[in-house]
């Protein structure tokens, strides 16, 4: 599914940092959520916030046609901190000239044009998660808030499987033990 657009997943900070170097910031509504809130996709629509896709760029004709208004830097970092603190993810669109908010409830991303969830399509990111053993607790904050069921806890161990983290951080940022950092892929 998607667009033509190259979508990559970044980290949490990678989406800050674009955040706060750019100046003009435009909001519209999501690509994926619009769509399934007014009943035309396959799937459902998860109930998530629609307004949460940052552009860096006057809108073109070639942008979807949706409603756009400029937003300051700091409205645009309160909406980042927000999703952050829920747990979702963000991903760079069209070579970093948008952010999107994803979730991984209903995105288009992770579903077939049937409706059928699939692995994501995305680029991974340059980062992949690091977890020290030692220092974790296995409170399973992580597990729950991983969109790409890469972690998962059997007896008394974390287990982490690599090939199914795409390096968003979510679990990094979640994580209360401080046990997960993001290292270079």
């Amino acid at each position: 599914m998607g667009t033509d657009h190259k979508h990559a997943v970044c980290t949490y900070a990678e989406a800050k940092a674009a955040i706060e170097a750019h100046n003009e910031i435009f909001i519209n509504n999501c690509f994926c959520r619009t769509p399934a809130s007014k009943g035309e996709t396959a799937w459902e629509y998860c109930g998530h916030e629609l307004e949460t896709c940052l552009g860096f760029h006057e809108p073109s004709e070639e942008d979807p046609g949706y409603t756009y208004r400029r937003i300051s830097r700091e409205e645009a970092l309160a909406k980042y901190a927000e999703w952050a603190r829920q747990g979702h993810l963000f991903r760079f669109m069209a070579d970093e000239k948008w952010i999107c908010f994803c979730c991984a409830c209903g995105c288009m991303w992770f579903r077939d044009k049937e409706g059928n969830r699939v692995p994501d399509s995305c680029d991974k990111s340059g980062w992949i998660e690091h977890t020290d053993l030692e220092q974790c607790n296995l409170c399973g904050i992580c597990i729950d808030i991983c969109a790409y069921n890469a972690r998962a806890i059997e007896g008394d161990e974390m287990l982490v499987t690599a090939d199914q983290c795409w390096g968003c951080s979510a679990c990094e940022h979640a994580c209360p033990e401080e046990a997960i950092n993001m290292v270079q892929r």
